[in-house]
C-alpha cells in the first residue's frame, strides 16, 4: 500500500467552506516549494526549475501578464504562476501534457514573449524548449484530462485555488484502453505510451516518480477490477484524511472500470461533506438544460471539480457545473474546460 502518498493536507478556511463563494488568491495559502506529496522525489527538480526562472524574468512577466489584467492582484498572478511551475514539472514526467486551463495558458502565453529568456529556461531546466500548445477542452480530449487529474492529484497536495485555477478536477473518467493497460499491468509499455523517458534518463529523480506512479497506477486499477463496491478497494480505511485527492483519484480509477456508465453519480457519491463546493451545493445554473453541479460553484471554474446532472434532455456522464444547452450531449461536462 502506498501510505507515503496520503500526507494529510490542511482543512480548507472557512472562507472557502462558506456558500458557493469562490476560493480567494491568497499565496500566503500555498504550500511551500510546489507542495510536492511526500515519497515523491523531485524536490532537486523543484529547486532546479526556481533557480532557472530569474527573478527579473518573473517580475518582467508579472508586469506584462498585469497590464494586460488590470484587475489581477498579485496574489492572483503569484497562485496561477504556482500552478504553471507545476504544470512545467509535469511536463518532465508525462510525454503529452496538455494544457486544460485558459488562464494558466495565458502567463505562459507572455512567457514565449522574452524568446531569449525563455530559451534559456527550457535548455537549463528541461534540456531544450518545452514547446508551446494552445490551451485544449477537456471535451475534446477527457481521457487525457483525466489522466492528467490523476497524475496531478498524485504527485501535488491540492492548494486551496488549484480547482479554481485548473477547471475543476474529476469530472472525466478514464479512457478504456488506458485502464485496459493498467489492468494488464505492463510497465515497460506504461511507460513508453505515457511517460516522458527522455527525462528520465536525463533525471534519476523522473525515473523514480515515474516508477511511482506507474506502481501506484497498476495497484488502484487492480483492486478497482477486483472490487464490486468502491468500499470493498479498503481506500477508506487506508487513508487517514478522506479529503486528500489522492482518495479522488483512486474513486475516479474505481469509477471509470467499474460503472463509466454511471461515472458522475458514483464521483458524486464520494465527494466528503466539508470539501468545499462538493455534492452539498446541487444548486448551479447551467442554461436552460439545467445542468446541476454538484461539484462546482455554479461558475466555470468549477471548484473541487466534481459532477452534475442535466435536464431538459441533456445528457452528462462525465459531469460538470458549467453551462450546457437543452437537448445537447454533454458527454465529458456540461460545456466545462
Amino acid at each position: 500500500m502506498f501510505r507515503f502518498l496520503f500526507r494529510k493536507s490542511p482543512k480548507p478556511s472557512k472562507r472557502s467552506r462558506v456558500g458557493n463563494s469562490k476560493p480567494s488568491f491568497r499565496a500566503s495559502d500555498l504550500p511551500q516549494g510546489l507542495g510536492l506529496l511526500e515519497g515523491i522525489p523531485l524536490e532537486r527538480l523543484v529547486t532546479k526549475l526556481n533557480s532557472s526562472l530569474p527573478l527579473d524574468y518573473v517580475e518582467r512577466l508579472q508586469y506584462r501578464v498585469k497590464a494586460g489584467n488590470p484587475s489581477m492582484s498579485d496574489d492572483e498572478f503569484t497562485c496561477k504562476w504556482f500552478e504553471l511551475k507545476r504544470f512545467f514539472l509535469m511536463n518532465l514526467i508525462l510525454k503529452r501534457t496538455p494544457m486544460f486551463s485558459t488562464e494558466i495558458d495565458e502567463i505562459w502565453h507572455e512567457m514565449l514573449m522574452f524568446t531569449r529568456e525563455y530559451q534559456r529556461f527550457g535548455d537549463q531546466f528541461a534540456g531544450g524548449v518545452i514547446h508551446h500548445s494552445p490551451e485544449r477542452e477537456p471535451k475534446q480530449m477527457p481521457g487525457e484530462r483525466a489522466w492528467f487529474d490523476w497524475v496531478y492529484a498524485h504527485l501535488f497536495e491540492f492548494a486551496p485555488t488549484s480547482s479554481r485555477c485548473w477547471n475543476g478536477f474529476f469530472r472525466n473518467p478514464l479512457d478504456e484502453d488506458r485502464t485496459d493497460l493498467l489492468r494488464r499491468a505492463n510497465e515497460d509499455e506504461i511507460a513508453e505510451q505515457w511517460f516522458d523517458m527522455e527525462q528520465a534518463k536525463r533525471y534519476p529523480e523522473v525515473a523514480e516518480a515515474i516508477r511511482i506512479l506507474i506502481k501506484q497506477a497498476i495497484h488502484e486499477a487492480r483492486h478497482s477490477a477486483n472490487s464490486r463496491r468502491f468500499e470493498d478497494t479498503g481506500w477508506k480505511d487506508s487513508i487517514t484524511n478522506p479529503n486528500n485527492m489522492v482518495y479522488m483519484a483512486g474513486a475516479m480509477m474505481f469509477f471509470s472500470i467499474q460503472d463509466n456508465n454511471n461515472y458522475t453519480s458514483g464521483m458524486n457519491s464520494q465527494w466528503p461533506e466539508n470539501v468545499p463546493n462538493n455534492h452539498n451545493n446541487k444548486q448551479s445554473n447551467c442554461s436552460s438544460s439545467g445542468c446541476g453541479g454538484s461539484g462546482g460553484s455554479g461558475d466555470s471554474s468549477g471548484d473541487q471539480g466534481g459532477g452534475g446532472s442535466c435536464s431538459s434532455g441533456s445528457s452528462c456522464s462525465s459531469g460538470s457545473s458549467s453551462s450546457c444547452s437543452s437537448g445537447s450531449s454533454c458527454g465529458s461536462g456540461c460545456g466545462s474546460n
